[in-house]
Order: C-alpha cells, then sequence, then structure tokens
C-alpha cells in the first residue's frame, strides 16, 4: 500500500478478521475528515468513492421508480453509507433492509460517518440486520424490488474467503429469486471479471455492467464496475 500520513482510528479484531478505520491527513479537497477501511488487510472502501458508492444505488432503482407506488431495497454491506443515503434519496423507497456483518462499521456510520451518510441509519425506513449476506438471502423468504451488495472489492479480491460462494451460481440464482418482477440487482466491484459477468447472463433475464468514474485519495480518475441483473 502506498505509504501517506494518516492517523489510525481505530483497530479490533473480530470473529471475522480485523478490521481497521483510518483518517488520512492529506487530503485537502474535502470539507469532510477522509476516511478508509482497512479489513483483514485489503483496502475495502473509502470516504472518497462517494459517487461510485451512490451509483450502486441508482443504477438499481432509476428503472424501477416510474413503474412504482413504493419500493423494497435490501442492502448487503453498509460501509460508509453512501449507497444507503442515496437509496433513501427516492421518495418511492419505503423500506430498505441493511445487512452487516461488523458492529464496528455500524458504530462508525453512526458516529465517524455520519457527516457523509446524512444520518442514513436514523431514517425509520431503515431496517438494521445485523449478520452475514450470504446466512440471510438464503433464509430470509422475503422479496424486494431491488436488491444491492457490496462486501468485498469485488469477486476477484474478497475480504474474506467466505464470501466466495456469494458470487457463484446458486446464491445468486437465489437473490434473482428473491426479487419481485422487473426487480434489479446491482454488485459493487473494483475489477471486471468476465466469468461473474457470464453468470448473470445465465441466471438473469437480462444482465450489463456500468462503469463508472471515481477518484482516488491522490484525485486521480479511477474506473469502477457496477454489475447488474434483472428479473423479467
Amino acid at each position: 500500500m502506498m505509504m501517506y500520513n494518516k492517523k489510525i482510528l481505530s483497530r479490533v479484531t473480530t470473529p471475522h478478521g480485523e478490521v481497521q478505520l483510518q483518517q488520512v491527513l492529506d487530503h485537502g479537497d474535502s470539507d469532510l475528515p477522509v476516511y478508509e477501511i482497512i479489513f483483514n488487510g485489503v483496502f475495502l472502501m473509502a470516504s472518497y468513492n462517494m459517487r461510485s458508492e451512490k451509483e450502486l444505488a441508482r443504477h438499481a432503482i432509476d428503472p424501477l421508480v416510474n413503474g412504482a407506488s413504493s419500493l423494497s431495497i435490501l442492502m448487503g454491506g453498509l460501509g460508509m453509507g453512501y449507497t444507503l443515503r442515496a437509496a433513501l434519496d427516492y421518495e418511492k423507497v419505503t423500506r430498505v433492509d441493511v445487512v452487516e456483518i461488523e458492529n464496528h462499521i455500524i458504530d462508525w456510520a453512526r458516529t465517524y460517518f455520519a457527516g457523509h451518510n446524512g444520518r442514513a441509519l436514523s431514517d425509520p425506513r431503515v431496517c438494521l440486520i445485523r449478520g452475514d449476506v450470504r446466512d440471510y438471502v438464503t433464509a430470509a423468504g422475503v422479496r424486494y424490488d431491488a436488491i444491492m451488495i457490496d462486501v468485498d472489492n469485488g469477486p476477484k479480491r474478497l475480504s474474506r474467503n467466505e464470501n466466495r460462494d456469494l458470487y457463484e451460481k446458486p446464491l445468486m440464482k437465489t437473490i434473482k429469486n428473491m426479487l419481485n418482477d422487473g426487480g434489479v440487482f446491482t454488485l459493487w466491484s473494483a475489477h471486471r471479471c468476465d466469468a461473474f459477468q457470464a453468470r448473470l447472463d445465465d441466471i438473469f433475464d437480462a444482465a450489463d455492467i456500468v462503469t463508472v468514474a471515481d477518484w482516488d485519495r491522490r484525485g486521480n480518475r479511477t474506473d469502477y464496475f457496477i454489475y447488474r441483473g434483472r428479473r423479467g
């Protein structure tokens, strides 16, 4: 990892590994503190990746808003709350179930990241579920209009080895079956993965990949990818 000025705010060992919150001290282009989360030694997310995190929600919800009176959302992974904030900004969204495995990330979203996400967890439409999204989608028996997943850097770079089966066909089929007719699935990734795209093509009635420009901590453009599948 590139060396730069940072302050470690918290480093904790959990049953799932080590999670670390750090503040970037030499980022002069933001009115708010700049944060990064490291999970099991893997760079997981940063507050300067706001645009691509919000686009994860928009590319799921925009195709749905014209034909719906209300929308229910499942979100796997809370992160810094940008995706949640973007979903809540749609008036037709009436419920967002957020599944997050780490209590510390939940606490940070309420404290350090509250200014970044507009105190999204205080919205009464949010139901916070502490747990593994893999377990939730297997057992929930609930249907949604949109499902968004962002728990790794994508299928090719996992924060936990246990997440590998989240990107395989059995769970992808389960996720499709959790969608209402016309529902949309989106997944954030730092990399392209042709094998994963091929799985979506096989499982969903329509699938594509969207390239979203965002920026790194030095202000350089970086492309991220949103995989999308639709039922019906």
